[in-house]
C-alpha cells in the first residue's frame, strides 16, 4: 500500500467554514468510552487530576471539555508509551457506541444516507471538528475540518476520526472499503507502516486536509441493517438535540463571536444583553446553565488570541497586550500566567 504525498490536483472545497472561539466538548459517554479503552479504573486518577471527574462521567447528559480530556489522554499515552494511540482508539470505536447517532446511521437505507446523517447530526456528540461531504468528479469526499488550534491534537484526532468513519461505513455496508483513499494533513509519523494494519484502502500523508475519498457508487450501496421505523425515531431525537444546541449557541457562541470581533474593547455584559434583547439577569442565567460566566468567556477569547499571536507572529508582548485592551503590559502578563501557568515569553519559547 503506497504512502505517497497527497494528490496536489484534488480540488479543495469552495470554502472552509470558520468556527468562532468556542468551548469544545465531547459527551460524557464518549469520554467514558475513551477512559475504558485506555485502562478504566487504572487511569481514572489521571482523568480526575485534569478535572474529568467520576461524577461528570456518570452524568449521561454532561458535556466534557475537550482540552482537559486531551490533556488526560496525552498524559496516559506518554506514560504508557502508546505511539499509535489514535489508530488504537479509532479501530475500537464501533458505530453502535455512538448512541442515538449510531442508531440513526445503522438504520439508514444507503451508505449515502448514513454519511449525510453523520454530517448532519455529529454535533450532538462532539464539536471539536467539522465534518463536510462534497463531490469531486466521480468521487465523494468526507473531510474532517479542525475547529481547534492545538497541533499536538491533530494526529490523534484525525486518526481516530478517519477510522471511526471507516468502521461505521464498513459495518452498515457489510463490505471492506478497499476502494477508499485517506489523506492526512500531517507528515508521516514514525509508525506510518502500521497504518496498513488499520486502514482498508490506500493512505497518504503531508496533504493540506484530512479527508477520505470514495468512489461515488459507494453512496448507493444498501445498508444491511436498514430499518425505516428505527431511523425515524432516532432522527426525531437527534433533531430535538440539535435544536437544544442551536438554542444554547444563541448565547454562548454568539457572545464569544462578538467578543472576538472587538478584543480590545470587549462588549460589556449590559451591551451584550441589549443585543440579544434580554435582561442582564437572563443572560447571566444562560451563562450559569452552561457552567460559565462573563469573565471566563472574555478570558477565553483573550487567551485564544494571545496564544495564537505568540505562536504565529513576531508581535511584541506589549503590542499584543494593547491589541487585547490592556493598557498596562504587566496586567496582561499577570492575566496570561493565570490562564496558561507561564509568562507570555516562556509560552512563545515553548511553542515556536
Amino acid at each position: 500500500m503506497p504512502n505517497k504525498s497527497a494528490d496536489k490536483n484534488m480540488t479543495a472545497p469552495a470554502e472552509t467554514p470558520s468556527s468562532p472561539v468556542n468551548s469544545y466538548f465531547v459527551t460524557a459517554s464518549y469520554a467514558n468510552m475513551v477512559l475504558h479503552m485506555l485502562g478504566g479504573e487504572d487511569v481514572r486518577s489521571v482523568f480526575e487530576r485534569h478535572g474529568v471527574s467520576r461524577k461528570l462521567l456518570e452524568d449521561p447528559g454532561a458535556k466534557v471539555e475537550f482540552e482537559p480530556l486531551c490533556n488526560a489522554v496525552f498524559e496516559i499515552i506518554e506514560g504508557q508509551h502508546i505511539e499509535d494511540a489514535g489508530l488504537s482508539l479509532g479501530t475500537r470505536i464501533h458505530v453502535s457506541q455512538h448512541g442515538t447517532l449510531g442508531m440513526a446511521i445503522i438504520s439508514c437505507e444507503t451508505v449515502g444516507q448514513a454519511l449525510q446523517d453523520a454530517a448532519k447530526y455529529y454535533k450532538t456528540a462532539i464539536n471539536f471538528c467539522d465534518l463536510e461531504i462534497y463531490y469531486e468528479g466521480d468521487n465523494v469526499v468526507v473531510e474532517m475540518v479542525e475547529a481547534y488550534d492545538n497541533p499536538q491534537v491533530r494526529t490523534i484526532v484525525a486518526e481516530t476520526m478517519m477510522l471511526t468513519i471507516q468502521n461505521a461505513l464498513e459495518f452498515v455496508s457489510g463490505k471492506k472499503l478497499t476502494c477508499s483513499r485517506v489523506y492526512f494533513g500531517f507528515p508521516a509519523p514514525p509508525y506510518a507502516d502500521d497504518y496498513k494494519n488499520y486502514l482498508s484502502g490506500e493512505f497518504e500523508f503531508s496533504g493540506t486536509r484530512h479527508k477520505m475519498v470514495l468512489p461515488k457508487y459507494v453512496m448507493d450501496m444498501r445498508c444491511i441493517s436498514a430499518d425505516p421505523h428505527i431511523h425515524r425515531l432516532a432522527e426525531e431525537q437527534l433533531q430535538q438535540k440539535m435544536q437544544e444546541i442551536r438554542d444554547n449557541n444563541l448565547t454562548i457562541q454568539h457572545v464569544i463571536h462578538l467578543m472576538r470581533q472587538s478584543p480590545g474593547n470587549v462588549p460589556t455584559l449590559e451591551s451584550l444583553a441589549k443585543q440579544f434583547n434580554i435582561s442582564t439577569r437572563t443572560l447571566i442565567r444562560h451563562f450559569q446553565a452552561e457552567g460559565t460566566n462573563y469573565r471566563e468567556l472574555r478570558d477565553r477569547v483573550h487567551r485564544q488570541l494571545a496564544t495564537d499571536k505568540l505562536r504565529n507572529t513576531d508581535q511584541s508582548v506589549e503590542a499584543i497586550a494593547l491589541d487585547l485592551g490592556y493598557q498596562d503590559p504587566t496586567s496582561f502578563r499577570r492575566a496570561f500566567k493565570r490562564w496558561c501557568g507561564c509568562s507570555p515569553s516562556q509560552y512563545r519559547q515553548q511553542n515556536r
